[in-house]
């Protein structure tokens, strides 16, 4: 069974990316005349849909993680995620700037949501639950586990 942490891990990670959802179709038409304009300067033709493609599959990749990490248990998964977390403060500052419109909230709100998420996976209860897994579940029923020797905390 899960823990609570990978419970509320899965609402405010699927959360994140709902608001990520809501950030991208409020801001479509900004960046599809933003990619209009950079596209026309440089000379080439970049279809707009390419915009959707891509947030379709960051989204599928996000949502792929999302299942390693609370159905698969995996910690390779926990790690890209935090690492996805650390490269998405990067454009904090671009919602700090100026006037925020309604796409620039729902931004920043996912943003909030997904510190939130990845906090959640370093409380004991999901360290733990992650640390199980199917190595790690074995090692126990086996009786090998090293938390065995160590003197209780």
């Amino acid at each position: 069974m899960k823990p609570q942490s990978i419970k509320l891990f899965d609402y405010f990670y699927l959360g994140s990316m709902f608001l990520g959802v809501l950030a991208f179709i409020t801001g479509y038409r900004t960046a599809k005349a933003e990619l209009a304009a950079q596209t026309a300067e440089a000379g080439v033709s970049i279809p707009p849909e390419t915009l959707i493609a891509g947030y379709a599959l960051g989204a599928l990749v996000c949502l792929a993680l999302w299942f390693f990490v609370s159905a698969q248990r995996s910690n390779i998964a926990k790690w890209l995620i935090v690492l996805l977390f650390l490269v998405s403060l990067i454009s904090l500052g671009d919602y700090l700037a100026g006037p925020m419109p309604l796409s620039e909230i729902y931004g920043l709100a996912s943003i909030i949501a997904y510190a939130v998420a990845v906090g959640l996976l370093f409380r004991s209860d999901a360290a733990r639950w992650l640390d199980e897994s199917k190595g790690g579940a074995a090692a126990k029923r086996t009786g090998d586990s090293a938390s065995e020797d160590a003197p209780p905390v």
